[in-house]
């Protein structure tokens, strides 16, 4: 074809054609359709799960109310899903009951139940908690064979089974709890009664909270797992934080011990920043002497959430305090976790296991304070101490005195004397 004539072909009709819309325009519609349909979605969201009240019953909703309702939780509870409700912030069973719980044994006190190990050719009782229904509304004992009981005996059995139970609900919660674990076969009654009296004096004092709670309640729990009482404290500390969930502060004091300055605060003296970051033991190893993991040298008191001292050569754990936050709730959870408790090479048990996870987890580490031994662990010795003591033993003045290893040698009421006679001719 020659460019310059037209031909047959140019002159057919062409299909239809727009010409295209102004690119302000364009971004004017695509900027309104985003508008509409973010407001649709807005609206989808309020009916559906703000309100939907608003929204009338049709299948769909039927099953997204299902679904709502399956998502719920149940209420947060301890050990025991019934709760005793208490406005004094002193919790401690009834300790005049320790020489009955100890009549009655293990073996009244929880369900039980013998396994036969044919490789050993030995039975093993397995201590099992009662069913929640054992207790009536009434907290009365609904088990027919209680009926057999002494009254006393009675008593001191639904005291025990019910102490576990009791949490603060009062107005003003304390900021500082002090949580211990006694023993009622290790200590007799007016061991236990200098004890528990010891802490209510210091708590009073100090306007804290007390909580206590006998180490044979978890008896099936340390079973579970074949492990040592020594492990009992961080279960009791976890129930003191179910139990008081608005303290600030816990301290676990072991029973070996005893407090000897009542006019102390914890927190101006420990706690409170100022106060703790003089005292903080920076760039120590975890593990001494030699210890390659050590402490942060450039740790801030504001983010300790563990306080731990160190005796010899380990970390100690008979006297310590952990903040109630998600860092203090997660180190107990963590270090009570099964996987450790199961592992049967920690020669110190709990000790072991913290050692283990401040070594092998920064973070934890990160909020773990080092303070002096004789700011809350002192220990007890009858040598004679150079002037002024040393860095470790209880000297006149010290907030804690420990009956460390009392235990081995059978001694702990008797080294326990001389101090309360102290505390009791001021």
């Amino acid at each position: 074809m020659h460019l310059g004539v037209p031909t047959k072909d140019n002159f057919k009709p062409k299909g239809k054609s727009y010409l295209s819309l102004p690119t302000k325009y364009m971004r004017y519609t695509n900027k309104w359709r985003k508008t509409v349909l973010s407001f649709l979605f807005l609206v989808f969201i309020y009916l559906f799960f703000v309100s939907p009240s608003a929204v009338p019953q049709g299948k769909f909703s039927q099953l997204l109310g299902k679904s709502r309702r399956a998502a719920k939780y149940p209420k947060v509870h301890g050990l025991h899903v019934k709760e005793i409700r208490l406005k004094s912030p002193l919790i401690f069973p009834p300790i005049e009951s320790a020489p009955l719980l100890k009549e009655i044994g293990l073996s009244g006190l929880f369900h039980t139940k013998v396994l036969h190990d044919p490789t050993t050719k030995t039975d093993k009782t397995i201590y099992q908690y009662f069913d929640e229904d054992f207790l009536s509304d009434n907290n009365e004992l609904s088990n027919v064979n209680n009926k057999k009981d002494d009254g006393a005996l009675l008593s001191a059995k639904k005291a025990f089974l019910n102490h576990g139970k009791r949490v603060f609900t009062g107005s003003q919660s304390p900021e500082i709890v002090v949580v211990t674990a006694i023993d009622f076969d290790k200590y007799e009654l007016s061991g236990l009664m200098k004890i528990v009296q010891n802490r209510v004096d210091y708590a009073q004092k100090q306007s804290y909270g007390v909580y206590v709670r006998w180490i044979q309640e978890f008896v099936p729990i340390l079973q579970k797992h074949n492990n040592d009482k020594e492990w009992t404290r961080l279960m009791v500390m976890r129930a003191a934080m179910h139990a008081f969930p608005n303290a600030k502060y816990f301290w676990y004091l072991d029973q070996d011990s005893l407090i000897m300055r009542y006019d102390i605060d914890l927190y101006d003296y420990i706690l409170r920043p100022a106060a703790l970051d003089p005292i903080m033991i920076r760039d120590q190893s975890v593990i001494p002497p030699g210890g390659v993991i050590k402490t942060y040298s450039d740790a801030k008191p504001e983010s300790v959430r563990l306080f731990l001292t160190q005796l010899d050569t380990k970390i100690e754990t008979d006297s310590f305090i952990l903040r109630n936050d998600v860092y203090g709730k997660a180190i107990l959870e963590f270090w009570m976790d099964p996987l450790y408790r199961t592992y049967g090479k920690f020669s110190a048990h709990q000790d072991s296991a913290l050692a283990l996870m401040l070594q092998w987890h920064p973070l934890i580490l990160s909020k773990t304070a080092l303070i002096p031994a004789r700011t809350i662990s002192s220990l007890n010795t009858y040598m004679e101490l150079p002037e002024g003591g040393d860095d470790v033993h209880y000297s006149e003045g010290d907030l804690v005195v420990l009956f460390r290893d009392c235990s081995k040698h059978q001694t702990c009421q008797k080294d326990m004397e001389p101090y309360w006679k102290k505390l009791t001719t001021k």
